[in-house]
């Protein structure tokens, strides 16, 4: 769980070159049906966590075997690419496989028990109606 607390806290600084330093090389980045993304080098990494509009608190994670369902308050973040807009104080849930301290898979999930999380554009994604993902 720390190496999630830990990435989120770079992204809501909007550090994205340490944000992206989380990530496993390689790792998968899945963003919604339409939005999955190989990464293998630190670039791609970059422009993964780039893309993300949001910063985000993590409120809370549950570990069921190898994943970890982490459930976040969504903030703004500072740099180019930081524009929360109306998902500011959202929930958004995002489920991670972490290996040797590592995010191996980053896959967005339904931000709450039962929801939709319909896809979206990109950025900003949607977790739920009007909600951008973290």
């Amino acid at each position: 769980m720390t190496v999630i607390r830990e990435w989120s806290t770079a992204l809501r600084r909007g550090n994205i070159a340490g944000a992206a330093r989380y990530f496993a090389l390689p790792s998968e980045f899945v963003n919604g049906p339409s939005e999955v993304i190989e990464i293998h080098t630190e670039a791609e990494a970059e422009a993964a966590n780039a893309g993300l509009p949001c910063g985000a608190v993590l409120i809370s994670a549950d570990q069921r075997g190898r994943v970890v369902s982490a459930l976040f308050r969504l903030t703004n973040r500072p740099g180019p690419d930081g524009n929360c807009g109306s998902g500011t104080g959202q929930l958004a849930r995002t489920n991670f496989v972490i290996v040797g301290g590592h995010i191996v898979d980053w896959i967005r999930a339904p931000s709450v028990a039962g929801g939709g999380g319909s896809p979206g554009p990109a950025a900003p994604s949607t977790t739920q109606s009007g909600g951008p993902e973290v």
